[in-house]
């Protein structure tokens, strides 16, 4: 089962991930006091990854990943948990969750990108082929340590 806890996430990137969340609390909290920012995703298991690739392609139900090797599970060998390096966030307001499913949730989400940005991450809003406005992830995460 996937982990919302920041301490899964590896050590190179849960200092900038608590601190992003912060900062996308006080930007959103500032225009309204009834928004939140969670983890909705740190680390998830391999087999979890591979269940989400499978939908859309040998599962039912729309293509919602297009990666079997993820950010939120880099199988470290020294961190046998704690070695995340992506997370995903959700928007909430009055504790509801928000998917971005219309134009005004959508926009909350846009408004996060750049906080991130900032911090040095990479954020999946920006994926040409297919945007995904909740993640976040370290860069160069499959190549550098």
């Amino acid at each position: 089962m996937s982990s919302r806890d920041p301490a899964d996430l590896h050590e190179s990137i849960r200092a900038t991930a608590l601190q992003f969340l912060a900062q996308a609390n006080a930007a959103l909290k500032a225009s309204s006091s009834d928004l939140e920012v969670r983890f909705t995703c740190t680390w998830r298991p391999q087999s979890e990854q591979d269940a989400l690739y499978a939908q859309g392609r040998t599962k039912p139900g729309p293509k919602v990943t297009w990666v079997t090797n993820s950010a939120h599970n880099t199988d470290l060998l020294e961190t046998p948990r704690g070695d995340a390096e992506a997370f995903d966030v959700g928007v909430f307001e009055q504790g509801r969750y928000l998917p971005g499913a219309n134009a005004r949730e959508l926009a909350l989400y846009q408004r996060l990108g750049p906080i991130g940005e900032k911090l040095g991450l990479v954020w999946g809003g920006r994926w040409k082929s297919s945007p995904d406005y909740p993640h976040y992830e370290r860069a160069n995460w499959r190549t550098q340590r």
